[in-house]
């Protein structure tokens, strides 16, 4: 399955990820030991999807959603520690995120997520400034372009990234209150050549 291949690339570049004291480091995970399916009980597997489209800006269909068990249980029962990773999967993207859950007690458990360095292949992203297809998301198009120089507010939800480009041009992309790409525009500051 191409998930895994991409699962066993992206461990390779997570090197420099902190570990918590009793799991290992996620630099010395083996490639291939990575299992589809989660630990997580329904409760946590709520709490962490509302934690990634707090993340993300968009909500998230659990059709969308493939969980993969990458470190087993370590530490004692009520204080054990295990990581997976989630990956989003919509139309034109895949996003991933390590997730390392430890167990606060017996029926409780608390989870850090962190967005993994690889988020978007370079292959997937146009050619050109304009070739961004209308409804794609502003987090394929930041991953893509990188941080928006500024980010415009608009009253009614819609906002705008604007991208400052050599000899004064600027880029924009128009995006609605649900996240999704509308509009693309490029003009010229004649202040700064």
């Amino acid at each position: 399955m191409k998930y895994i291949i991409a699962l066993s690339l992206s461990l390779v570049l997570l090197s420099g990820c902190k570990s918590t004291e009793e799991l290992t480091p996620v630099s010395k995970i083996k490639p291939g030991v990575a299992k589809e399916g989660t630990l997580a009980n329904t409760k946590l597997i709520s709490d962490a999807t509302a934690g990634l489209e707090k993340i993300t800006g968009a909500s998230i269909n659990d059709s969308e959603l493939l969980k993969f068990v990458i470190q087993h249980p370590v530490g004692n029962v009520g204080s054990r520690s295990w990581r997976e990773m989630w990956i989003i999967k919509k139309k034109n993207e895949a996003t991933q995120f390590l997730i390392t859950f430890k167990e606060s007690g017996l029926d409780a458990a608390d989870f850090e997520i962190t967005k993994m360095n690889e988020k978007t292949s370079k292959k997937d992203c146009p050619q050109s400034l304009g070739g961004f297809e209308m409804g794609q998301s502003n987090v394929f198009i930041k991953e893509c372009l990188g941080t928006p120089d500024y980010i415009d507010q608009n009253p009614d939800g819609r906002y705008v990234y604007l991208y400052n480009k050599p000899n004064g041009v600027v880029v924009t992309y128009l995006f609605s209150k649900e996240n999704k790409f509308t509009k693309f525009a490029a003009y010229q500051d004649t202040n700064k050549k």
